[in-house]
């Protein structure tokens, strides 16, 4: 019978040295230590395979136990040989700690690439990517402050609540609490809010994202609040007079002509804001404002062009305007710190607060005094105030008919409205 191998002992393992080629030292039970020239130590085990066969050496470990993940003592080497053996004398497929680092590798850069791939996926169905694609596709069709107040509310208050949230399953009770807590502190941004997470949803509907029938409940969603229209004079003269002479006395030049401009077209401040010197035909009284910007935006929020008159108090303003800015593409230049190329709205927003106005008109204002005390004090039809405001004719029959009728109807009337409002800025006395 063949000499049985002694088994190992700490003291030897320990003294065994590196020679100019590996070789073994045998433990029995089929389990060896292997010395490497560079005296790196393996623990290996070979074993009869169900076939017959001697299965290759399998390095099951290293010594000493203190290597990391592989270092095995000289027990816990002998502990692992033996259950190895008999798990291949059961068939089972036994794998050396090279080929389990391997597996362990590649599983964790499936793990990682799986990690990634739900991470992206996640992404591309957020809230803050469905909804940032939803604006890039509306701003064609919208006005430049219409985009401007819709990025607003979807990048200051919605992305950051629900930027996360997979549109796929985002249901009522996600969008609540947010826009709650927005009606608390700005009721009107709210509502406007509600108003883009229906469409934002829907959009998410037209993606295939959604159920054609997943909308939210929005509806009764927010609290009732009163008012909601911008503030503007519409009945007490007294009021629209004082406003006339503040406008008259303010002190830039820039913005007074801003706001004049403003109340003799009842055109929308930012229309009026960003006027070009290529829009006006100064000889023929008329500003001739296209409905498209040409990267396609909406300049007109009807997105159509629009004609209106000049009365003569607006040629004044703006032939003062062309002496200050002649040479540049805009009519009313930007102030000190604007980074616009052109005056911004909200300066004569903040002018009219300046001014004493704050909560009383704005300067969207205009519009309105211009249809209500058009129409009470001055008695000018309804569709020809609508025309001048650039209202969306309601049918094809009513923009033809708008068209024909209200274009002299619209240039006399104007003259009317001016020369109105300077009487009423010069009387001495006041009207109740």
């Amino acid at each position: 019978m063949p000499e049985l191998a002694r088994p190992l002992t700490v003291t030897q393992i320990s003294k065994a040295k590196g020679q100019k080629t590996p070789y073994r030292l045998a433990d029995g039970n089929g389990l060896y230590l292997e010395v490497r020239p560079s005296g790196r130590k393996s623990w290996l085990i070979r074993c009869r395979l169900p076939n017959g066969k001697q299965s290759p050496a399998i390095v099951i470990g290293h010594f000493p136990e203190d290597i990391p993940e592989t270092g095995l003592s000289l027990a816990d080497a002998r502990t692992k040989a033996i259950t190895l053996i008999r798990a291949v004398e059961g068939g089972e497929a036994v794998k050396g700690v090279n080929a389990a680092k391997r597996d362990r590798r590649s599983a964790r850069v499936s793990e990682i690439a799986a990690a990634a791939q739900q991470a992206a996926e996640a992404e591309r169905f957020s809230f803050r990517t469905v909804a940032t694609r939803w604006l890039s596709e509306k701003r064609p069709t919208w006005q430049s402050e219409t985009y401007r107040k819709a990025r607003l509310i979807v990048e200051t208050y919605l992305i950051p609540k629900l930027g996360d949230v997979d549109m796929r399953t985002l249901v009522t009770k996600d969008v609540k609490p947010v826009l709650l807590g927005m009606a608390s502190k700005v009721p009107v941004l709210a509502r406007k809010a509600k108003q883009h997470v229906g469409s934002i949803v829907g959009y998410a509907i037209d993606e295939g994202m959604r159920a054609d029938d997943a909308v939210l409940r929005l509806n009764n969603l927010l609290p009732k609040h009163e008012g909601g229209h911008l503030p503007a004079i519409t009945e007490n003269e007294n009021e629209l007079k004082e406003l006339l002479k503040a406008i008259e006395r303010y002190d830039n030049r820039v913005v007074r002509a801003a706001l004049t401009l403003t109340m003799l077209t009842s055109l929308r401040p930012g229309i009026i804001a960003s006027a070009r010197w290529s829009e006006m035909d100064l000889a023929a009284a008329e500003w001739r404002v296209p409905g498209m910007e040409l990267d396609g935006r909406n300049r007109m929020k009807t997105g159509k062009d629009f004609t209106t008159s000049l009365p003569k108090q607006a040629l004044r303003a703006l032939e003062e305007m062309r002496l200050f800015t002649g040479g540049t593409e805009y009519v009313f230049p930007p102030l000190a710190r604007q980074k616009t190329p052109h005056l911004g709205r909200d300066s004569l927003s903040k002018a009219l607060r300046e001014m004493g106005f704050r909560g009383k008109h704005t300067t969207h204002g205009f519009r309105a005094t211009l249809r209500s005390m058009g129409r009470e004090r001055l008695n000018y039809e309804l569709d020809m105030l609508e025309q001048q405001l650039a209202h969306a004719p309601k049918d094809q029959v009513q923009a033809a008919y708008a068209r024909v009728k209200f274009k002299e109807q619209r240039r006399q009337k104007m003259q009317e409205w001016a020369d109105h409002l300077d009487r009423l800025r010069d009387e001495d006395h006041s009207k109740e």
